[in-house]
Protein backbone atom coordinates (compact mmCIF):
# COMPACT_ATOMS: atom_id res chain seq x y z
CA UNK A 1 0.00 0.00 0.00
CA UNK A 2 1.25 3.58 -1.01
CA UNK A 3 1.85 5.68 2.07
CA UNK A 4 -0.38 8.55 -0.30
CA UNK A 5 -3.39 5.96 -0.53
CA UNK A 6 -3.56 5.36 3.38
CA UNK A 7 -6.90 7.44 4.55
CA UNK A 8 -6.95 9.40 7.82
CA UNK A 9 -8.60 6.36 9.70
CA UNK A 10 -6.25 3.97 8.62
CA UNK A 11 -3.46 6.26 9.62
CA UNK A 12 -5.32 6.72 13.18
CA UNK A 13 -6.03 2.64 13.18
CA UNK A 14 -2.02 2.10 12.20
CA UNK A 15 -1.20 4.54 15.11
CA UNK A 16 -3.16 2.96 18.08
CA UNK A 17 -2.24 -0.46 17.16
CA UNK A 18 1.54 1.06 17.28
CA UNK A 19 0.81 2.63 20.64
CA UNK A 20 -0.58 -0.68 21.92
CA UNK A 21 2.04 -3.15 20.70
CA UNK A 22 4.60 -0.25 22.69
CA UNK A 23 2.65 -0.35 25.92
CA UNK A 24 2.22 -4.00 26.21
CA UNK A 25 6.07 -4.53 25.49
CA UNK A 26 6.73 -2.00 28.52
CA UNK A 27 4.15 -3.68 30.69
CA UNK A 28 6.43 -6.44 31.73
CA UNK A 29 9.45 -4.77 31.50
CA UNK A 30 11.87 -3.66 34.58
CA UNK A 31 10.34 -6.48 36.52
CA UNK A 32 13.59 -8.64 36.92
CA UNK A 33 15.51 -5.15 37.44
CA UNK A 34 12.74 -4.73 40.69
CA UNK A 35 13.38 -7.98 41.91
CA UNK A 36 17.11 -7.53 41.75
CA UNK A 37 16.95 -4.57 43.90
CA UNK A 38 15.02 -6.28 46.28
CA UNK A 39 17.00 -9.25 45.75
CA UNK A 40 20.24 -6.83 46.55
CA UNK A 41 18.57 -4.80 49.44
CA UNK A 42 17.80 -8.35 51.32
CA UNK A 43 20.56 -9.45 50.86
CA UNK A 44 23.07 -6.80 51.91
CA UNK A 45 21.03 -5.73 55.05
CA UNK A 46 21.33 -9.25 55.85
CA UNK A 47 24.63 -9.41 55.36
CA UNK A 48 25.61 -6.44 57.59
CA UNK A 49 23.55 -8.14 60.56
CA UNK A 50 25.65 -10.72 60.15
CA UNK A 51 28.61 -9.45 59.65
CA UNK A 52 28.60 -7.56 63.12
CA UNK A 53 27.00 -10.99 64.74
CA UNK A 54 30.62 -12.63 63.27
CA UNK A 55 32.76 -10.31 64.79
CA UNK A 56 30.69 -10.84 68.18
CA UNK A 57 32.31 -14.89 67.89
CA UNK A 58 34.90 -15.11 65.48
CA UNK A 59 35.77 -12.43 62.81
CA UNK A 60 37.49 -15.68 60.78
CA UNK A 61 34.45 -16.61 59.97
CA UNK A 62 33.45 -13.43 57.75
CA UNK A 63 33.82 -15.90 54.99
CA UNK A 64 30.54 -17.40 55.77
CA UNK A 65 28.17 -14.66 55.33
CA UNK A 66 30.10 -12.98 51.99
CA UNK A 67 29.88 -16.50 50.53
CA UNK A 68 26.08 -16.50 51.14
CA UNK A 69 25.51 -13.09 49.43
CA UNK A 70 27.62 -13.58 46.60
CA UNK A 71 25.64 -16.55 45.70
CA UNK A 72 22.62 -15.25 45.75
CA UNK A 73 23.70 -11.75 43.88
CA UNK A 74 24.64 -14.54 41.59
CA UNK A 75 21.13 -15.30 41.22
CA UNK A 76 19.63 -12.57 40.73
CA UNK A 77 22.11 -11.17 38.76
CA UNK A 78 21.65 -14.05 36.31
CA UNK A 79 17.82 -13.98 36.84
CA UNK A 80 18.16 -9.86 36.04
CA UNK A 81 20.30 -10.64 32.85
CA UNK A 82 18.65 -13.53 31.14
CA UNK A 83 14.33 -11.98 31.66
CA UNK A 84 15.15 -8.00 31.78
CA UNK A 85 15.02 -7.67 28.01
CA UNK A 86 13.28 -4.18 28.22
CA UNK A 87 13.42 -1.42 30.61
CA UNK A 88 11.06 1.45 31.25
CA UNK A 89 11.99 5.21 29.97
CA UNK A 90 14.25 6.86 32.34
CA UNK A 91 15.15 3.87 33.79
CA UNK A 92 18.91 3.79 33.73
CA UNK A 93 18.39 7.25 35.49
CA UNK A 94 16.45 6.13 38.41
CA UNK A 95 18.73 2.35 38.38
CA UNK A 96 21.97 4.87 38.76
CA UNK A 97 20.80 6.58 41.36
CA UNK A 98 19.57 3.59 43.41
CA UNK A 99 22.39 1.62 43.17
CA UNK A 100 24.53 4.59 44.46
CA UNK A 101 22.55 5.15 47.41
CA UNK A 102 22.86 1.47 48.28
CA UNK A 103 26.71 1.09 47.33
CA UNK A 104 27.02 4.32 49.55
CA UNK A 105 24.92 3.08 52.61
CA UNK A 106 26.20 -0.49 52.15
CA UNK A 107 29.90 0.72 51.71
CA UNK A 108 29.31 2.86 55.49
CA UNK A 109 28.32 -0.26 56.79
CA UNK A 110 30.97 -2.33 55.99
CA UNK A 111 34.06 0.07 56.55
CA UNK A 112 32.64 2.47 58.74
CA UNK A 113 30.58 -0.18 60.75
CA UNK A 114 33.48 -2.97 60.99
CA UNK A 115 36.47 -0.57 61.49
CA UNK A 116 34.46 1.99 64.19
CA UNK A 117 31.34 0.46 65.26
CA UNK A 118 32.15 -3.28 65.37
CA UNK A 119 30.76 -3.79 69.24
CA UNK A 120 27.23 -1.60 68.44
CA UNK A 121 24.70 -3.52 67.06
CA UNK A 122 22.61 -0.07 66.60
CA UNK A 123 25.01 1.04 63.75
CA UNK A 124 24.50 -1.94 61.74
CA UNK A 125 21.00 -2.34 62.26
CA UNK A 126 20.68 1.33 61.09
CA UNK A 127 22.61 0.90 58.58
CA UNK A 128 20.82 -2.13 57.14
CA UNK A 129 17.58 -0.29 57.55
CA UNK A 130 18.67 2.74 55.21
CA UNK A 131 19.98 0.15 52.96
CA UNK A 132 16.73 -1.69 53.24
CA UNK A 133 14.36 1.35 52.86
CA UNK A 134 16.59 2.54 50.08
CA UNK A 135 16.28 -0.67 47.67
CA UNK A 136 12.08 -0.82 48.59
CA UNK A 137 12.24 2.68 47.55
CA UNK A 138 14.11 2.22 44.38
CA UNK A 139 12.08 -0.98 43.70
CA UNK A 140 8.71 0.41 44.18
CA UNK A 141 9.33 3.74 41.89
CA UNK A 142 10.26 1.44 39.59
CA UNK A 143 6.88 -0.44 39.87
CA UNK A 144 5.15 2.49 39.83
CA UNK A 145 6.18 3.56 36.39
Amino acid sequence: MDNNELSSSAARDLLNEAGRLGAASRSGASWPHITMLLGLGAISSLSLLAFWLVGQFDESLIWIPMVGMLAWLGIFMAVMLYFGRSTKQGFTVRWGICIGIWAVLWGIGCVVGLNFFAEDLWFFAATAAATTIATVVGAWTEASK
